[in-house]
Parts: C-alpha cells; structure tokens; sequence
C-alpha cells in the first residue's frame, strides 16, 4: 500500500457495512477501517477482509466526532434512528462522507452545513434510494417535458416461508419505518402523504415471478430535485405480506406510544420487533434476492418514449455476501471510489 493511501472509515459493520468494507479494503489506494459497538460483528468483517477494526458507540456523538477526524472518508451505514445525528456530525467535523442510511429527517436539510464545512456529502446512496436516483437523473435528462416516474423495489428471500414470506436484508427496524412512516409522492405537479401499505398492486417480473407492490416513503429527494407531475416509489414483498402488516399496523403493533402491561409500560413495537426480528432474520448462506424496476416517460425529440430497467440480482455464494447487501453497499463503494 502506498504512503499516499487515503484512510477510511465505514460507520456500521451490519450486513450492508460490511459488504461496503470489503469492497474497498480491495483497492489498494485505501486504508479500510471498519467502526461498530458489536465486537462480534467487528470480528467477522475482520476475518473476511484486511480491515481495521475500532469498537465505538456510534450513537454517541462526542464518539463518533472523536472518530473521524483521523480519516479522509467516512462511509455511513448506520440504521435510521442514528444516521441523520452521525451524518451530522461528519459534516460538522469536516469530512466528506457517502450516507446509505434511510433516515426519517430530510438530509437535505444539511446542505448549508455542508456547503459550510467544504464537505462533500452524497446522502441516500444505496439501490433505491441511490441507484435508483441515477437511473431517474439520466432518463430525466433526456426527457422533456418528463411524464411520470416509476420505482418499484424490494430484498426477497428466494425460499418462502409461511406466515410472512419475508426475511430482512437490512436492518430490521428499517424495515418496520418502510410500513409505518408516512408515504410522499407526487400527483398532479405536487406532493402527496399516503399511508405506507396501501394501493397494493401486482408485478409480473421475468425470472422471478407474482410480486406485491404497496406505497412506501422511497421517493425521498426526488420528489423536489425532478419536475414530473406524477411520481410514485413503492416495495415489492411475495404477495400477501402486506396484507399482514396492514394487520399488525391497523391493530397498534408497530405504535411507538407507550401502553400499560402488567404494570410496566412498553411500547407496542419494541415487543413487536422482538417477536419478529427472529423469525425475518436470514440463516448463514440462506440465499436472498434483490428486485427493482424503474420506469420514466416522457418526450425525447418530439416523440412520447419511456426509459425503463429492472434489475434482479441474486444471493452470492462464493463470497457469501446478500444480494440486498451488496446492491446496496457497492453503490455506496462506487461513490465513495469518485468521491475519495
């Protein structure tokens, strides 16, 4: 390795973090450590991949400044409920930074901080958002005036299993904002909330089969950054699971607002995430695949076109990385790549 090796850091070493670490510890222009709290999974990306390893509390602000100052770039992959509070402090520590991590807040919001500190942020940098984005940036910029925008995607297990059909590629609290945080899209020229579940639809894809499409909140920074007047994102799950989750949200299971038991007071989906996360965690080499369509009209030259892809992608068994985690995080690496 070169003296002129840039360093860096990838903050989570789940499953997407440790997909992203082993990319880049790959390229010999880059000095790869990898920061988690978890020792356990510190040590598996370790005994995968020529990484260091730094165990810290990524929740912790003060720690997560204390951290990147050594480093050149930062790769976020970090679960919801800290990402945007990590991001943060990245920027306001001066370090350019690609961010997978699909926060509730707005992370543009963080541009004036940004353009502040000198600092290169690329935010929602995964499949969808992420490649997805690119996809819509490269047919909108062909298309005028551009129609409408269609995304759909979803991470699969390839073998079903009754009652949900699902495991998760992600986080799995994630997972749970996907079916509780509110859906934005665009109709008519403006920005509509609706409920995460609803208008179920079904998608016939080539090699894969029958999915289920419902609203989730995906479009993210495409409902402001493109000028289309009809603009949808929405999950795909094997038919039937929305359904179920429709049943658990409607009946107060994914609710953050705590209720009496016993005489304790819990919170309806902490007892919900415990329950499940179990049952929607993947075995060791339990294969998984990755599905996403992306379609755009408009006119080109004159003439009404449509720009579309669909991608499958499937379980890696030779390095034993999930489709979703490498969908995902090897578009984080390539940005990370232009941006370092």
């Amino acid at each position: 390795m070169s003296e002129a090796a840039k360093r860096v850091v990838v903050l989570g070493a789940g499953m997407v973090g440790e997909a992203i670490a082993r990319d880049l510890a790959g390229d010999g222009g880059l000095r790869v450590d990898v920061a988690d709290l978890r020792l356990e999974s510190l040590e598996r990306v370790a005994g995968r991949a020529k990484v260091g390893t730094v165990q810290a509390d990524l929740g912790d602000a003060h720690a997560v400044a204390r951290l990147v100052r050594g480093y050149d770039l930062v790769v976020g992959a970090l679960p919801s409920v800290i990402g945007l509070e990590a991001l943060r402090t990245v920027i306001e520590s001066g370090r350019d930074v690609v961010d997978i991590s699909f926060m509730p807040e707005n992370a543009l919001d963080l541009d004036p901080l940004a353009r502040e500190r000198g600092v290169t942020a690329v935010v929602d940098c995964g499949v969808a958002p992420g490649l997805s984005n690119m996809m819509c940036g490269a047919a909108a910029a062909r298309l005028d005036p551009l129609e409408s925008v269609e995304i759909y995607v979803g991470g699969l297990p390839v073998a079903r299993h009754w009652p949900f059909d699902y495991k998760a590629g992600f986080a799995p609290w994630d997972v749970l904002e996907e079916y509780t945080r509110p859906a934005r899209v665009v109709e008519h020229g403006r920005v509509v909330v609706k409920e995460p579940l609803s208008e179920p639809e079904l998608l016939d894809i080539p090699g894969v089969g029958t999915l289920e499409a419902f609203n989730t909140d995906g479009l993210r920074s495409l409902a402001h950054t493109l000028r289309a007047p009809f603009m949808k994102e929405k999950t795909l799950r094997w038919p039937g699971h929305a359904e179920l989750m429709r049943v658990l949200k409607d009946s107060g299971f994914f609710s953050l607002a705590p209720i009496e038991v016993g005489g304790q007071q819990v919170r309806p989906r902490d007892v919900t995430a415990a329950l499940l996360f179990p049952m929607w965690t993947f075995e060791e080499g339990e294969a998984d695949l990755t599905v996403m369509r992306v379609r755009l009209v408009g006119r080109e030259s004159g003439e009404r076109v449509a720009h579309a892809w669909d991608l499958v992608d499937r379980f890696h068994e030779e390095t034993g990385l999930r489709s979703m985690s490498r969908t995902t995080g090897y578009v984080a690496t390539s940005v990370a790549r232009l941006v370092a």
